[in-house]
């Protein structure tokens, strides 16, 4: 079975202690479900993963799945620096209720195609649920070539991949060597280029600044849909617009910034990054206020 459609990665909230707020994270789920998103992503990137301790990350698909309570599939990133690793926190994110697994390949030593292909096929035969390849070269520096993709497609529960290349050629050879496979899911990493992502065929979109405007992001997948592109595009200024919220501090400045405005959090910044400055919080509030 295909996802399709909206599937916010989403952020963390956390208390001063850095433990997750789930008074917070409560709130942002509910925030993303009344908006019609499709999916949530939780411990992605933009859920700042590699900052939390494992307890938190657990915690983290735990509150989500239990606020979710079944309305949608739940993605839990359990990524990792090696494949025992990754192999034991995907069986805690299973354990935790997550319906699917997301995991990056190894960062820090250089990897191949071939030692990235065993540490996917290894994976993918130690745990039970599905799992979507989560392919991010500009953070881990390393890429996976289509080939390799294809291959690892023949593991019965690797059922996806979520692609941050923000490359179209690259997005059209995946796209094209996927076009017929009914069972496996092509999400891409995109918020600025979603009407191209959508009419290439992506059958997803995993996009940050959802957690922000998921209404604008739902309301750009249906009129892609029904093939009103216009409508499309026209949202599609209005979110990138928006995106420019992450010019602003480090990381997920920005992010928090606009998430306390929304009064759905206080914190998602973890050391050693910081929150905005009182100026840069005034723009971005500022562009919160024209374009949401």
């Amino acid at each position: 079975m295909k996802l399709r459609g909206i599937i916010p990665p989403i952020a963390t909230p956390l208390l001063p202690d850095e433990r997750v707020d789930e008074c917070g994270l409560r709130r942002l789920v509910r925030h993303l479900l009344d908006a019609g998103v499709h999916g949530l992503f939780v411990n992605g990137s933009m859920g700042g993963f590699a900052l939390l301790t494992d307890r938190e990350q657990v915690r983290a698909v735990e509150i989500v799945v239990q606020e979710v309570n079944g309305h949608v599939p739940v993605i839990a990133g359990a990524s990792e620096t090696g494949t025992r690793r990754v192999i034991a926190k995907a069986r805690e994110m299973a354990r935790a209720g997550a319906d699917f697994l997301s995991v990056l390949p190894p960062y820090y030593f250089r990897l191949t195609q071939e030692s990235a292909l065993r540490f996917f096929q290894e994976i993918a035969r130690a745990v039970e649920r599905p799992l979507f390849i989560y392919n991010n070269p500009t953070l881990v520096g390393f890429s996976l070539e289509v080939a390799t993709v294809l291959e690892l497609s023949r593991e019965p529960t690797i059922v996806g991949i979520k692609e941050s290349d923000p490359r179209c050629e690259r997005w059209l050879e995946l796209l094209r060597s996927f076009r017929e496979r009914e069972d496996f899911t092509i999400l891409l990493g995109t918020e600025r280029l979603m009407p191209v992502a959508l009419l290439l065929g992506a059958d997803g979109i995993v996009g940050g600044l959802h957690n922000v405007a998921p209404h604008l992001a739902v309301d750009l997948y249906e009129a892609a849909r029904r093939g009103d592109y216009p409508r499309a595009l026209a949202l599609q200024e209005r979110l990138a617009q928006l995106w420019r919220i992450f010019e602003f501090g480090e990381v997920w400045g920005g992010l928090e910034a606009a998430l306390q405005y929304l009064g759905l959090c206080e914190k998602v910044t973890a050391h050693p990054y910081r929150p905005l400055e009182p100026e840069e919080r005034r723009q971005v509030e500022a562009i919160l206020r024209a374009y949401l």
